[in-house]
């Protein structure tokens, strides 16, 4: 049990009595987690063990019970020296030094209403996470200020045939603007739009992207980038309708029952949500012993700017500058395999190690993490409807929906490995589906 993990929190609000009807909101605290439930497997230090446990159960009484008679509990002995001496396969394992992750958050908010349905709100908001999960290769083959990788600069090199870590020394920001304006239902309509500039920045293993780091020896900062989930700007309307033609409505209140039945009395709403793209990296062939690693292209030229024609939908869908396996800058490569690149090659192989007959077996790339960004979102949803009176209290309502209503495609982010010959920059998929048409009806009573 750790009793240092304070998390402290403070916060106000404040209604200034020269600024009539705004609202000044701040705060800060601090938060703590556990670590990720996936890395617990990493903590059972004991000889080899496996557990094979399966039970069913029957309802409504159950006959096993988690901990009691199905998959109880255990305890290990500490691994012995004679025992870590005798590994030879794999090692994952946590650090002796884990720690609690933390994030400290905080905020700024002036919210002010006008009129008598409308408000904005305008806020910045913040965070900064300390000591995140972050699994990295103690197997590494690098060294400090080179790009060469040697197997004899793993200090493991023969005896494992793989390792990981897995450490708290991962770390996180993000800062945001947040504006908000929102018009509250009044004479047959609503509208609420929120926009967010905002810059998501992170080394740590984040979700399921795996292990996202080159080298040990430049570990964390040199795998400080956007997140995989960082979006710059994004903008979200909605709003709701009642179409002012028909019965009791602004216009046709008087129209007849047919033409009231056919046009009048619609209602319409709509969701509209345009973004930024999502960051991606520039990779190339992972040469190195440890599988998992992420090895990054060298970068001459910004793909995306050197394409002539950027248009996704009449340039063959490329988003960056096509290329083919091998290519060097030379020959007009905007990235290229670190490996094979010229500027590390002698004589059209990897260098030796100096004062040695050691040959490099790959090279680390210079690209930084998720350096590039996919295509954004400009997404349209849509819906009409309309309630029919039936008998008494009874009504019908129809009602039509439209997902991509201009069936606009959204493009994912491309193929951004050097290895993928005439298909690098392409893009092969979408990040939604084509125009969705729903319709359907309901009858209360």
């Amino acid at each position: 049990m750790t009793m240092t993990n304070w998390a402290p929190r403070i916060g106000f609000t404040y209604s200034p009595p020269a600024l009539k009807n705004t609202v000044v909101r701040a705060g800060w605290g601090m938060y703590y987690t556990t670590q990720q439930a996936v890395n617990f497997q990493y903590a059972v230090v004991s000889q080899v063990i496996t557990i094979n446990n399966a039970v069913s159960n029957t309802q409504p009484n159950p006959q096993y019970v988690l901990g009691v008679n199905a998959m109880p509990g255990f305890t290990v002995g500490q691994i012995t020296q004679p025992q870590a001496d005798a590994i030879t396969g794999p090692i994952q394992y946590f650090s002796a030094t884990q720690r609690s992750p933390y994030v400290e958050q905080w905020n700024f908010d002036v919210q002010h209403t006008f009129g008598a349905k409308n408000l904005v709100d305008v806020a910045y908001i913040g965070n900064a996470a300390h000591r995140l999960p972050l699994n990295w290769n103690p197997f590494d083959c690098s060294s400090p200020g080179s790009n060469l990788c040697f197997d004899s600069n793993n200090p493991y090199n023969g005896k494992f045939s793989y390792m990981q870590e897995v450490d708290n020394i991962g770390y996180s920001n993000y800062n945001a603007l947040l504006v908000k304006f929102q018009h509250q239902f009044s004479d047959g309509f609503s509208l609420m739009a929120n926009y967010t500039y905002s810059k998501a920045m992170a080394a740590s293993q984040q979700g399921s992207n795996g292990t996202l780091n080159q080298r040990r020896s430049c570990l964390p900062g040199c795998d400080y980038g956007p997140s995989t989930s960082n979006i710059p700007q994004s903008l979200v309307i909605s709003g709701v309708w009642e179409l002012p033609y028909g019965h009791n409505r602004h216009f046709g209140n008087s129209s007849n029952a047919l033409m009231n039945t056919v046009i009048g009395g619609w209602d319409l709403d709509a969701i509209v949500t345009m973004r930024s793209g999502l960051p991606f990296t520039m990779t190339a062939p992972n040469n190195t012993a440890w599988s998992p690693g992420q090895i990054r292209a060298n970068t001459y030229c910004d793909g995306r700017s050197a394409l002539s024609n950027k248009d996704v939908r009449t340039n063959g869908h490329y988003w960056l500058k096509s290329q083919t396996v091998g290519q060097t800058e030379q020959q007009g490569a905007c990235y290229v395999d670190p490996s094979r690149d010229p500027v590390n090659l002698v004589n059209g192989s990897l260098p030796l190690k100096p004062g040695t007959t050691e040959r490099a077996r790959a090279a680390f790339g210079t690209s930084s993490f998720d350096s590039m960004r996919g295509p954004g979102i400009n997404n349209w949803d849509m819906g009409v409807h309309k309630v029919f009176p039936l008998f008494k209290e009874s009504t019908f309502t129809l009602r039509g929906e439209f997902f991509n209503v201009w069936n606009h495609t959204q493009f994912a982010n491309p193929n951004s490995g050097v290895a993928a010959g005439t298909n690098f920059g392409l893009i092969t998929s979408t990040q939604h589906a084509a125009r969705i048409i729903q319709i359907g009806g309901m009858i209360k009573f």
